[in-house]
């Protein structure tokens, strides 16, 4: 008889890649806290983070209108916020890299779209700042790592 063995600890990655993609940096203490290496670090919240942004550019819609539809005030004027102040200021290109360590996915994606940005400019853009990103925060996890000797 054959026994076959799974190793089941590519499961713990799941939810980091997951909540990468809603709140970076929630996953990037997530895989700090499962004491990931600097390779599995960047690779899993980088592409978890990648895949949000990706999947809010172009599902994002669909997750407006339902909102909107449940939503008893309507939505704000975007020129009276912040978040035009912000866009007027920095463009596109402060907006994706403010979203993964500040914003969040939706939230960067949400207002670069309610701006008018191309689809493809907003996922390219975003894309490159949560590779910088996580290389940032993997690389500033291993040093860290490294000095207290864990």
């Amino acid at each position: 008889m054959v026994v076959c063995t799974v190793n089941w600890q590519w499961l713990k990655l799941i939810p980091i890649f997951l909540m990468s993609g809603f709140k970076f940096m929630v996953g990037v203490a997530m895989s700090m806290a499962v004491g990931l290496s600097f390779w599995e670090q960047f690779l899993i919240t980088t592409t978890g983070g990648i895949a949000g942004v990706w999947f809010f550019t172009y599902l994002g819609d669909r997750i407006r209108q339902w909102i909107n539809a449940r939503r008893r005030s309507p939505p704000k004027n975007p020129s009276l916020s912040r978040w035009h102040l912000l866009w007027a200021k920095y463009g596109l290109w402060g907006v994706a890299i403010l979203t993964p360590p500040i914003l969040s996915p939706p939230i960067g994606t949400a207002l670069a779209l309610a701006f008018g940005s191309p689809r493809h400019a907003i996922a390219w853009r975003m894309t490159i700042a949560m590779i910088g990103w996580g290389f940032f925060f993997a690389f500033a996890w291993a040093r860290i790592r490294s000095w207290l000797h864990l």
